[in-house]
């Protein structure tokens, strides 16, 4: 960071500003003190202020309004990287109702923070960010594809998701639906290359790559698979189902090598 430069006066309590190194402003708010009291002000952001009513309230849309007040995107997605626990939470929660397609990076990467807060509330938005990250027309068209797919049924998602990709073809959530149709459908080689689409679009897919290791496992390309395992765990340290994957294709080929 660079440092602080004072603003305006609001009611005897001074409204500071803080620079960091990437040129990005974060407006902060000394607690005032009295006078005689020599303890060193305390400065709480607008952002963590704003987080802590939300977890008292859960008004998501005040939330919502106060960050998008004062706070820019680039800033946000600064601040999820860099920023103090609370500050990386409320980042996180904030690009999970603000956000679009240049936060999914940002969102990504926070997955995998060493505060387990951070990481869920990050995967939370994350996904949320993927799903709707598309004209507001591709976006119920998905949701009716999930749906679908969520019921098994799979050959009644199959033609509404390859429609979908075809009038959105950079849309990474709507060529992973796709990939859990091909799937359902045991048509694997098709649902390797949407899956693989998916990744070209997203690489932070976690959920990609794990089912695409699912795939190279039935194809008995073990060490692949590993490799795409490996892939989402660097992404989602938390998803243990894609630990037992991997502890169960470690035991195939430990036994295919007795």
């Amino acid at each position: 960071m660079i440092g602080l430069t004072s603003g305006s006066q609001m009611k005897g309590t001074q409204v500071c500003e803080l620079y960091h190194a990437d040129g990005t402003v974060e407006p902060i708010i000394p607690i005032s003190m009295d006078a005689d009291v020599t303890t060193p002000l305390v400065h709480t952001t607008r952002l963590a202020s704003a987080y802590r009513r939300y977890l008292q309230s859960a008004d998501s849309c005040r939330f919502a309004h106060d960050v998008d007040e004062f706070y820019t995107l680039s800033t946000l997605k600064a601040l999820i990287s860099r920023g103090e626990v609370e500050q990386r939470r409320a980042s996180a929660l904030a690009l999970g109702m603000l956000g679009d397609a240049r936060c999914v990076d940002a969102l990504g990467r926070a997955i995998s923070d060493t505060d387990r807060g951070v990481r869920l509330v990050a995967d939370d938005s994350f996904r949320a960010v993927l799903v709707r990250d598309a004209a507001p027309m591709h976006h119920q068209q998905l949701l009716r594809v999930m749906h679908l797919n969520d019921g098994g049924e799979y050959a009644a998602a199959l033609s509404p998701a390859l429609i979908l990709v075809e009038n959105a073809p950079t849309y990474s959530e709507a060529h992973h639906q796709l990939a859990i149709c091909w799937h359902g459908l045991e048509d694997f080689t098709r649902a390797a290359q949407s899956y693989q689409a998916c990744l070209w679009h997203c690489r932070f897919h976690y959920l990609a790559w794990q089912s695409l290791a699912k795939i190279r496992f039935l194809n008995g390309n073990f060490a692949k698979s590993l490799d795409a395992l490996d892939y989402c765990l660097d992404i989602n340290p938390d998803l243990e189902t894609a630990r037992m994957q991997r502890r169960a294709i470690q035991r195939q080929m430990r036994q295919r090598d007795i």
